[in-house]
C-alpha cells in the first residue's frame, strides 16, 4: 500500500512551511526518490534534493508529522560535479538517478532545468565502462565466494546462507560488468527481469532452492564470469 500524490505533496508542503524558512541559501526543492518514480510503499521515507548557496553538502534525516524526510542538502556545484564525474567512474548513479527522475516542486527555474537536462544524459549514457582492473576485483570476489561456498561441506546452514551471498555478488557483478547503474536490493530483481530474462530466472531458481543447489550456484557464477575471462585466482605479492 502506497501513499496517494495528493498526500504526499499535502506533507511535503507542510513540512517545507516548517522548514524551508531557516534555510536562507535554498533556492530549489527537488522530490526524488521512490515517490518521484512512483513506486513507494506505506512506509516508504520521502527523499527531498535541497540546492542552493550552501557552504557544503550534509545529509538530515528530519521526522515530521510522523513521516521521515531524508534531505540531501548541497550547493549547485557539488551536484553538477558528482553527476559529470563522481558517478561515473563506478556504477552507483544515487544523485544522478534522483535528479534526472526527480520532481522540481519549488524553484524549477534557469538553473535546475540545467542541471536536470545535464543529469538525464548522464542517466541515459549510463557509467562509465568498467575499467579491467574493476573487472578483476568482481571476477576476485566471486572466485572467492564460491571456494567459501565450497568449503562448507556439511553444514548446510552455513552453506545456504553463502549460496545467498553469491547470488548477490554476481548479480551486484552483473549490473557493474554490463554497465548498468545499480539499484537498491529491493528493486534489483525487477530490474534484472527487465534487462535479462535468462539470468532473472537463473537467480530465480537459486532463490527456491534456498541458496542450497551447487550446480545451480556455479551456473549463476559462470554465466556472469565467462564473458570477462571466468574465474579469477590472483597472485600477489608485498612490495617494498
Amino acid at each position: 500500500m502506497s501513499l496517494d500524490r495528493d498526500t504526499v505533496q499535502q506533507r511535503i508542503q507542510h513540512f517545507l512551511q516548517q522548514d524551508a524558512p531557516q534555510r536562507k541559501e535554498l533556492e530549489t526543492v527537488v522530490l526524488c526518490g521512490s515517490h518521484a518514480e512512483g513506486r513507494a510503499a506505506e512506509h516508504s521515507d520521502i527523499d527531498l534534493c535541497y540546492i542552493g548557496e550552501f557552504p557544503a553538502f550534509q545529509r538530515e534525516s528530519r521526522i515530521f508529522s510522523q513521516q521521515e524526510f531524508q534531505l540531501m542538502i548541497a550547493p549547485w556545484s557539488w551536484y553538477e560535479e558528482v553527476v559529470r564525474s563522481y558517478e561515473r567512474k563506478g556504477n552507483i548513479g544515487t544523485i544522478t538517478t534522483m535528479l534526472a527522475k526527480g520532481i522540481c516542486i519549488r524553484g524549477d527555474g534557469p538553473k535546475w532545468r540545467k542541471l536536470h537536462d545535464l543529469a538525464k544524459r548522464y542517466y541515459k549514457a549510463g557509467p562509465a565502462p568498467a575499467s579491467a582492473d574493476a573487472i578483476r576485483r568482481l571476477r576476485v570476489q566471486i572466485t572467492g565466494a564460491w571456494k567459501d561456498y565450497c568449503d562448507k561441506e556439511g553444514e548446510p546452514s552455513e552453506r545456504a546462507w553463502l549460496g545467498f551471498h553469491i547470488v548477490q555478488t554476481c548479480l551486484q557483478a552483473h549490473f557493474a560488468i554490463k554497465g548498468w547503474w545499480a539499484v537498491k536490493t529491493k528493486h534489483q530483481l525487477a530490474e534484472l527481469r527487465r534487462k535479462d530474462a535468462a539470468l532473472a530466472a537463473l537467480v530465480d531458481k537459486c532463490i527456491a532452492s534456498s541458496g542450497s543447489d551447487r550446480e545451480l550456484l556455479r551456473s549463476l557464477c559462470m554465466y556472469v564470469l565467462e564473458p570477462v575471462g571466468g574465474w579469477m585466482n590472483e597472485s600477489w605479492k608485498s612490495g617494498t
